[in-house]
């Protein structure tokens, strides 16, 4: 085998024909301008389609100019491989775009690390964001959509904005919480991965000691009578009764789908309801952004009047101390959105 390497005068950039693919041209309308404002301000490009340009390299033999595309794949993002499945759906709604804009502009950009690669370099907005965790290439109509692309390096994919625009200022809160944290959560995965193990064994830590861990919950049902409302734990032996405990009450913010029902083909009078616990990865993201939208006062009052909601207040004042390690290790000041 010969190996050849080149020297530092075999290689030649002619910096006219440098393209920068993360700029943000100032476009005209109030979209156009204000990711442009973002883009000048912040250095962060947020995006609202998958073409990011083209160059054109001479013409073919019909004289017609040969152009090429840079673009944003959900398969590979910028320069970096996923492991995880991933679609998206680009949106065409102006006015999302522009409320979820502001939205980054308000809470998400104040919050970034000043500088390093937890620090976001570039968003892309889209309707609808499909993954493993969520829904999957498997979605079903009615199906529940992603917030967040986690797993990328240069371009991170920001998903509900089919939702946005009906979003109340909680939700958007949240929704910004989640964008930030993608990248919060994986430094704490690469540099506090025991203290996630903490944090997990909280949603369990109400489980008899022989029941099978929450987690394991992925693709769950149970039967309900149609007419009496009356509730049938279809593994009690396993969970011992968790199937028919709501999110909360397990620990979770979220279900990782939207519950979903069919009538029983073995009996008409009742259905079976089908539910999807949180993969851990989410279940971290979702308390992580419930630090950044809300103080402590505010993420206590959503739960008042609701039963066993202890667990959900407990395991966020534990991930808030993990956030505040996360922002003095990368030389930003926590702070809950105003």
């Amino acid at each position: 085998m010969l190996l050849i390497s080149c020297n530092e005068e075999d290689i030649k950039l002619d910096a006219s024909t440098v393209v920068d693919w993360f700029a943000v041209p100032d476009r005209p309308g109030e979209l156009g301008h204000l990711l442009h404002k973002i883009y000048e301000e912040t250095g962060v490009s947020v995006f609202v389609n998958d073409t990011l340009g083209y160059v054109e390299d001479g013409v073919d033999a019909n004289g017609d100019p040969v152009r090429f595309y840079e673009t944003v794949s959900e398969r590979y993002l910028i320069y970096s491989s996923v492991s995880k499945d991933i679609r998206f759906v680009l949106s065409k709604d102006t006015v999302a775009m522009l409320k979820a804009a502001s939205a980054i502009e308000k809470w998400v950009v104040p919050n970034l690390p000043p500088s390093g690669k937890y620090r976001m370099k570039s968003l892309l907005l889209v309707d609808s964001l499909l993954t493993a965790d969520y829904g999957g290439d498997t979605i079903r109509e009615g199906g529940k959509t992603a917030w967040v692309f986690e797993e990328s390096i240069e371009t991170t994919p920001v998903g509900k904005l089919a939702d946005i625009k009906n979003m109340n200022e909680s939700t958007l809160k949240f929704w910004a919480g989640m964008v930030l944290s993608a990248k919060v959560y994986t430094w704490l995965d690469s540099h506090c991965s025991d203290s996630l193990k903490v944090f997990y064994k909280m949603t369990n830590s109400d489980l008899p000691t022989k029941a099978r861990t929450l987690y394991n919950l992925h693709d769950y049902k149970f039967y309900r009578m149609i007419d009496t409302g009356e509730e049938i734990d279809l593994n009690s032996d396993w969970y011992f009764g968790a199937e028919l405990w709501d999110h909360w009450r397990m620990g979770f913010l979220e279900w990782g789908d939207t519950e979903w029902r069919e009538i029983d083909p073995n009996n008409s009078n009742r259905e079976i309801v089908h539910r999807k616990a949180l993969e851990k990865t989410c279940d971290a993201m979702n308390y992580i952004a419930a630090v950044y939208a809300f103080s402590d006062e505010e993420f206590k009052n959503l739960f008042t009047g609701v039963e066993y909601s202890e667990k959900c207040i407990q395991r966020r004042l534990y991930m808030k101390k993990l956030v505040e390690l996360f922002c003095e290790a990368n030389g930003t000041t926590y702070q809950s959105f105003r």
